[in-house]
């Protein structure tokens, strides 16, 4: 049986990798930003705790973003499965 993807949605497993992704590209640009904008506010930290911030900041983001697309997704199958729903 043939699964059609725009009516099946997102699987959790691409939801995941998705959700990965985002949080390396922003783990990747909160260091970045701490390392460039932080000085210029007289903030300054050691390169340690600048690190750990950017990893709980990412942390935090990935389970948000994971769970919001996770929570559209499902309202997205929920649409297609009622009567009137998205063609």
């Amino acid at each position: 049986m043939e699964t059609n993807l725009a009516i099946a949605g997102q699987n959790r497993r691409m939801s995941l990798l998705e959700s990965i992704t985002g949080v390396i590209a922003g783990y990747v640009m909160t260091v970045l930003i701490q390392t460039l904008m932080y000085p210029l506010f007289g903030i300054l930290i050691p390169t340690q705790d600048a690190l750990l911030i950017s990893l709980l900041i990412v942390s935090i983001a990935f389970f948000k973003n994971f769970a919001i697309r996770r929570f559209f997704n499902r309202l997205h199958l929920k649409g297609m499965r009622s009567p009137g729903g998205e063609t």
